[in-house]
């Protein structure tokens, strides 16, 4: 008995200092399999084997990617957990000393997606094009030369550092061709010898070219871009050293927002031609040096909106080659105002007229002719008459001053002077005066706040509140601010 006892003691006294000895420097191999050989890889401290078996790793409930918790603080780098039933997605995550990290499989990736780390990770050439796959994303991963142009097909390609994803076209041609737009992205865009876009839409139902977060550089030229249905859509563009700019021609709707034309660009910057029915550019700037244009609209035939705002034109050259219509709103620094609000004339009289009264107490327009100046969204087809040509309601004041006399002998006299509107006297406008006798030459002021609609017009009318003796104005000058 006693022999047994001290058997038993030594057997595990034994067992002791092999696990203790295993702790200390040995590797831990678990499995399953009866054939197989206990034989740890060199590499690993703790090794895994079932032919028919996981590991289920302990399952915790995440509540952020931020906080340890469950877990408590401090969490040790490396710790590896699956979330199940948390406030984030089921998954394997590993701590990284400050968050969760999910463990992706390197088997996931994005369907119709193509990354692009030279010119042969693009579709084969045909005709000197690439068509790129209808519904696929592209996606720039360093610089990528091209002997060959590229139709975007309604693809999107994309970078992740505008400064070092580039496409950079070596031929004589453009970059981008053909009549369907796309999305650029993150992407700088160089045609060297050529232009960067030659893309005609001819009518193609819904096309647009959305070009957004590029440098566009070091080219021959921008391009063309026309016939678009769709929107062309240019945001935070950075041109630089561009020796020629773009060209858009007939397009439904044009944006330009946060673009940036440096000074180191040549010749003309923007160009638009023929019809559109919105233009608008808004915030960014046009540097424009000597012998260069930053905005040339003399081509444009139509359009529906046009608007400039928060947007800044400074150099020596020439800012803007052409004129705004009345469809246009400028607001920008560098550039005169132009909008409805600051709509405004002045006319005056170069020749005096005898104002023939019929009728005592009838108001008549005020006769004479008169010579306009200063126009601006007001016409004046017709002496003693402003008419606003304007697209909104304006609110207007007028002022009149003039001098008048009547004739016919007789003494102390009334006339009243009013403005009218549309030919119809306006009641808060009236002001009465007394002639003292036909050599008296009394001044007159009139003035009254009006709201003009589109083609309203306004002349200064007068009545005789005495008898029927004429009046002639000897000087009249009539403003709208």
């Amino acid at each position: 008995m006693i022999y047994k006892e001290m058997m038993k003691k030594i057997m595990l006294s034994w067992c002791l200092l092999v696990v203790a000895i295993t702790v200390m420097n040995g590797q831990v191999k678990f499995t399953d399999d009866t054939t197989a050989v206990y034989s740890p890889d060199i590499n690993s401290i703790l090794e895994l084997q079932s032919p028919n078996k996981g590991f289920l790793p302990s399952r915790v409930a995440l509540t952020s990617v931020n906080a340890a918790a469950p877990l408590t603080a401090p969490v040790t780098a490396g710790m590896l957990v699956y979330s199940l039933g948390g406030e984030i997605s089921d998954g394997y995550y590993y701590w990284n000393s400050t968050k969760w990290v999910p463990l992706n499989p390197a088997s996931v990736t994005r369907n119709n997606y193509v990354l692009v780390k030279s010119a042969a990770d693009f579709p084969a050439a045909v005709g000197g094009v690439i068509t790129l796959v209808a519904g696929t994303l592209y996606e720039i991963n360093g610089t990528i030369l091209l002997s060959n142009k590229i139709d975007l097909n309604d693809c999107t390609i994309i970078g992740e550092d505008t400064t070092n994803d580039k496409l950079i076209y070596t031929g004589s041609g453009e970059l981008f061709t053909g009549a369907h737009g796309g999305k650029l992205r993150n992407v700088s865009l160089i045609a060297t010898a050529g232009k960067v876009f030659n893309i005609n839409g001819g009518g193609i139902a819904n096309t647009s070219l959305l070009v957004e977060d590029c440098y566009i550089l070091s080219s021959s030229s921008v391009g063309t871009v026309q016939g678009m249905t769709g929107y062309v859509y240019f945001a935070d563009i950075g041109f630089y050293a561009n020796t020629s700019g773009i060209t858009f021609q007939n397009n439904a709707y044009v944006y330009m927002n946060g673009v940036v034309w440096d000074v180191s660009n040549t010749n003309t910057f923007e160009t638009y031609i023929g019809t559109f029915s919105t233009i608008q550019i808004l915030g960014g700037s046009r540097n424009v040096p000597t012998g260069s244009t930053g905005l040339n609209i003399t081509g444009q035939t139509s359009i529906s909106s046009g608007s400039i705002k928060s947007t800044k034109f400074v150099g020596t050259g020439t800012l803007v080659a052409g004129t705004f219509s009345k469809f246009w709103e400028v607001e920008a620094l560098g550039l005169n105002t132009e909008k409805d609000d600051v709509a405004t004339g002045n006319l005056y009289i170069t020749t005096p007229g005898l104002t023939a009264i019929a009728t005592v107490n009838v108001p008549l327009k005020i006769s004479g002719t008169t010579t306009s100046v200063n126009l601006f969204r007001f016409a004046s087809p017709a002496s003693n008459r402003l008419t606003y040509t304007g697209l909104k309601i304006k609110r207007c004041m007028v002022i009149c001053n003039l001098t008048a006399t009547f004739s016919g002998g007789g003494s102390n006299k009334f006339f009243t002077f009013s403005i009218a509107k549309n030919g119809t006297i306006l009641p808060e406008s009236k002001q009465k005066v007394k002639l003292i006798n036909d050599t008296d030459q009394t001044f007159i002021g009139v003035a009254s706040m009006i709201f003009l609609a589109p083609n309203d017009y306004i002349e200064i009318w007068v009545e005789n509140n005495t008898d029927a003796a004429d009046i002639t104005a000897l000087t009249l000058n009539l403003s709208v601010i």
